[in-house]
């Protein structure tokens, strides 16, 4: 399992444990409002030590991994703790069969976890008409309620899972997309290089036949051979240098959905309607490359892009709230390249951490490109 993942696991076997905690924490504060402190301190020991198992088995439900082989004798002690001790804490403690349903569609196969739930709802109908309300209206209450507290504290628990499974599914599709935009310029490059290549082979082959019978012809080839490698030099330049033309708009919807699709929010906020159209296409790449390191670098929660235009410069902002923690400095081509780039453009590139959990990328770039100092 990833760090991402555990974090995740950890974050929500901590809401549910909580969550059903304070639900728990409610039969003690029943004692205590009785006015028996002697039973309060009791019921707390044994929901307490019950509540540190019980995390436990949520922890590795939502995890999707194995209960281990002990489940049944787990099951057991949660159900030996509840019901042994009905006889000592009395009326107060009769909806703590609840947890052993629970338990049961928890650790037990489906079939013997229902089982085990209509079992326990149905008992709690005899123990309360036998101990506590021999009136058969709130003894079928009470069956009923521990019926449906115990659906729905294995229903939380089951929803943790699935959303921690649909996270999961959402970031790996949000990688599928980068992977894909890969995918494509490699194409690009496979295209490219393949039909150069077969040129330039044709070209030296014939130059060779052509060396002893025509030397002129074949020194014309040899020059164009040499025409068509340089050619093709520029043109993979272009592709990995990223100078081919791109629509900003675009980039930035595209970078939004791209975010959003591994399940965090991405705020867009535009500060500036036109924008030179070489600035445009050199901000496009710095979006692009922005998001990609999100997905793929980052747990973000909440990222914010934004770009406006002051003092006759344009300012793009990308942060997120996911920075993770590395053992070392990254080490990717994507920033340098870019920094490369809009140094090119007059502009500056800043790109780190901001000490609370944040990674930003800020581009200052001038509102107007100077052409002629930009092809000198």
């Amino acid at each position: 399992m990833g760090q991402e993942s555990e974090a995740q696991v950890k974050w929500l076997t901590t809401g549910v444990v909580a969550a059903t905690g304070a639900l728990w924490a409610l039969t003690p504060l029943a004692f205590l409002l009785v006015g028996d402190p002697g039973r309060a301190l009791l019921a707390v020991v044994l929901l307490g030590g019950l509540l540190v198992v019980y995390a436990r088995i949520v922890a590795r439900h939502i995890a999707g991994t194995s209960q281990g082989p002990h489940r049944a004798r787990i099951f057991l002690l949660f159900a030996v703790v509840v019901y042994g001790a009905i006889p000592f804490l009395g009326s107060v403690w009769i909806y703590t069969p609840l947890i052993v349903a629970t338990a049961g569609l928890l650790l037990l196969r489906f079939r013997y976890g229902v089982g085990v739930l209509l079992a326990v709802a149905a008992a709690e109908y005899p123990l309360t008409l036998a101990g506590w309300a021999p009136v058969p209206v709130p003894a079928l209450q009470r069956s009923a309620g521990v019926l449906v507290a115990s659906v729905v504290a294995a229903g939380i628990v089951h929803y943790a899972r699935f959303v921690r499974e649909l996270r999961e599914l959402r970031v790996a599709l949000a990688e599928v997309a980068v992977d894909q935009d890969r995918i494509r310029m490699a194409g690009e490059l496979h295209d490219l290089l393949g039909q150069t290549l077969a040129s330039i082979t044709l070209k030296t082959e014939l130059a060779l036949a052509l060396a002893d019978v025509d030397r002129k012809r074949a020194a014309g080839e040899v020059e164009a051979t040499i025409a068509i490698a340089s050619e093709a030099r520029e043109e993979i330049g272009d592709v990995v240098a990223a100078r081919r033309s791109l629509d900003l708009g675009a980039e930035l919807s595209a970078a939004v959905a791209l975010i959003e699709l591994t399940g965090a929010s991405c705020d867009l906020r535009l500060g500036i309607k036109k924008i030179d159209e070489e600035t445009g296409d050199a901000l496009g790449w710095m979006v692009r490359e922005a998001a990609t390191n999100i997905v793929r670098h980052s747990d973000a929660r909440h990222c914010v892009i934004e770009l406006d235009e002051s003092g006759g410069r344009v300012h793009l902002l990308v942060r997120n709230d996911g920075a993770r923690r590395e053992a070392g400095p990254r080490r990717g081509s994507g920033l340098a390249g870019l920094r490369q780039r809009v140094g090119r453009l007059g502009g500056a590139l800043e790109a780190g951490g901001t000490g609370e959990g944040e990674f930003e990328v800020r581009v200052w770039l001038p509102a107007v490109h100077d052409r002629e100092s930009g092809h000198r």
